[in-house]
């Protein structure tokens, strides 16, 4: 079976025609603000739905836009962001463009380039390769908290195929580390060693793909973003680690494109008939349960100020690779029932659905209204009989440039009901590694972000924003099939209010410092819930220093 997914794979890949590049810029690059702004300015048409995109997409942007609408800083900005991208804009400009073909150490080929600790360009092979350096020092908690990290992240193509990775090592240090992540937007660590006070994990990511004039298709490890939101994202969020994945994108037309994903999670669920016990004692063999991610998405773009995206979701399980989730066109509602009906009761999967609106109805105006379902009846919805409505929803506001340059403003409002992204088959949760693919507020919970945004210079950015979050309890998953189902916020309240002010310089590509503040008030009825070194208010400093992202 295996073998036949791979040659079936290769035998795709290898028959296509040679077109162009697609390294995928990670996602929180600080390339994806730039395009934001500039689409609400209306200088640029750039939706941040799916995240991440190719370099050859980004430098085509970059290239569109025109100086002549932007203030004295976004000019400088736009130069600065275009030596990032010169080489993929050189191939925009001129396709027959001869690069010098050596391998250069500490190079910039121009001064319209950036500077690379590894470089070599040439008509049919092109390479990049920089380290990753950080070291940040957060006062929290009544103590000092440390974290350094390492790596390294590379990117190239062969023609028309493109490859990339970034590898980083983490070490954190501190007596109240919150070593599960549970409360906070980032990336939640596969923990590889763990003392009183210390951390060791690691992440790598990459992708192997092909691209031509309308279509990428590869195989990718990489985190991704899918939702309108500016805070966390409904369908896939950065909070869960990457994991391995099958990826299509095509764009046949200016308004159309269409978007899969087949992704292999880690289920944390222990298959104790296949665990083993090794030559070691007390060291057996542990093998999770098989599961799955799939998801497919199309955009439709009707009008130059609107974009509309529907898709679908499944968490799939224990019966190995499914050859109808491997086809993207398919509906996988329909594909389900196959599993659930005939007989199969509780064999099915997790689908859902999710829609997204984004509207730019005023100039430097943009706003979004993202929707994702696990379970909806419109009847129950509408008249009241029942809370067992499971889905959430984002709706935000995004204003720039309004009567002072460079200034930034967003809202944003999400509500999580009760049981979105939970299962009664624990191999189906909405997770990675017990960390949630969603919006990592989680169920039963919702929030409200406001943020103010100014850039003084190039590279300048002073960010000031606050947030209120409520989160009710998690009773028995058997509630989540029972009419007539929990209200909103039910159970025991945990209520939190965080003000913060983040101020970020990066001195050249690549190289930034970071100071910021941040002031939390956090009550907690359930004493299990929160640790108590989190509980009340509290004041924490940090600052940081890093090379690469």
């Amino acid at each position: 079976m295996k073998n036949i997914l791979i040659k079936s794979f290769l035998s795709l890949i290898f028959c296509l025609n040679l077109y162009g590049q697609a390294n995928l810029v990670p996602i929180n690059n600080r390339i994806y603000d730039f395009l934001e702004r500039m689409t609400v300015k209306d200088a640029l048409d750039f939706n941040s739905f799916f995240k991440p995109i190719s370099r050859k997409e980004i430098a085509a942007m970059l290239h569109e836009i025109e100086p002549e609408k932007l203030s004295d800083v976004e000019k400088e900005e736009l130069i600065y962001l275009k030596q990032e991208f010169n080489r993929e804009i050189i191939s925009i400009i001129n396709p027959n463009q001869n690069f010098n073909g050596k391998l250069n150490l500490l190079w910039a080929g121009s001064t319209e380039d950036r500077l690379n600790l590894l470089d070599y360009n040439s008509p049919h092979f092109n390479f990049t390769f920089n380290p990753i350096l950080g070291l940040s020092v957060r006062n929290i908690y009544d103590e000092l908290q440390l974290k350094r990290w390492w790596g390294f992240s590379f990117y190239g193509d062969i023609n028309d195929f493109s490859f990339q990775g970034d590898f980083r090592d983490n070490w954190e240090q501190g007596d109240n580390l919150d070593k599960d992540y549970r409360f906070n937007d980032k990336t939640g660590p596969i923990i590889l060693k763990s003392t009183t006070n210390t951390i060791e994990y690691s992440e790598t990511r990459g992708a192997v793909l092909y691209s031509n004039e309308w279509m990428t298709i590869g195989a990718v490890k990489e985190l991704f973003n899918l939702g309108s939101g500016y805070r966390s994202q409904l369908v896939l969020s950065q909070k869960a680690p990457s994991f391995p994945s099958i990826y299509l994108k095509l764009a046949p037309v200016e308004w159309l494109q269409f978007n899969y994903l087949h992704g292999w999670l880690i289920s944390r669920i222990e298959d104790t008939l296949l665990t083993y016990k090794t030559f070691i004692q007390g060291r057996d063999r542990r093998i999770y349960r098989d599961k799955y991610f799939v998801m497919h998405d199309i955009q439709i773009k009707p009008f130059s100020d609107l974009t509309l995206n529907l898709g679908e979701t499944v968490i799939y399980s224990d019966n190995g690779v499914y050859w109808g989730y491997l086809i993207p066109f398919l509906f996988f509602r329909s594909v389900d029932h196959m599993f659930e009906g005939g007989g199969g009761s509780n064999a099915g999967n997790n689908g859902s659905l999710f829609f997204d609106i984004n509207y730019k109805f005023l100039s430097k105006f943009k706003t979004y209204f993202s929707v994702f379902i696990d379970e909806l009846s419109l009847s129950d919805l509408l008249d009241g009989s029942s809370d067992r409505n499971q889905f959430a929803y984002s709706i935000g506001l995004h204003a720039y440039d309004f009567g002072i340059s460079n200034l930034g403003a967003r809202i944003e409002y999400s509500r999580i009901l009760p049981w979105v992204y939970s299962n009664f088959v624990q191999t189906q949760t909405y997770t990675n590694s017990n960390y949630l693919l969603g919006h990592y507020i989680g169920q039963n919970s919702d929030q409200l972000f406001l943020q103010l945004d100014y850039r003084l210079l190039r590279g300048l950015e002073f960010k000031f924003w606050g947030e209120m979050i409520r989160r009710g309890g998690f009773d028995d998953v058997a509630n989540q099939y029972t009419d007539p189902g929990e209200p909103f916020l039910y159970g025991l309240r945990r209520n939190e209010t965080n003000l913060g002010l983040e101020i970020t310089y990066e001195y050249i590509h690549d190289l930034s410092g970071r100071i910021s503040y941040q002031y939390s008030d956090i009550t907690d009825e359930d004493a299990l819930r929160t640790p108590e070194f989190m509980m009340g208010r509290q004041h924490s400093f940090s600052v940081g220093f890093y090379y690469g992202l």
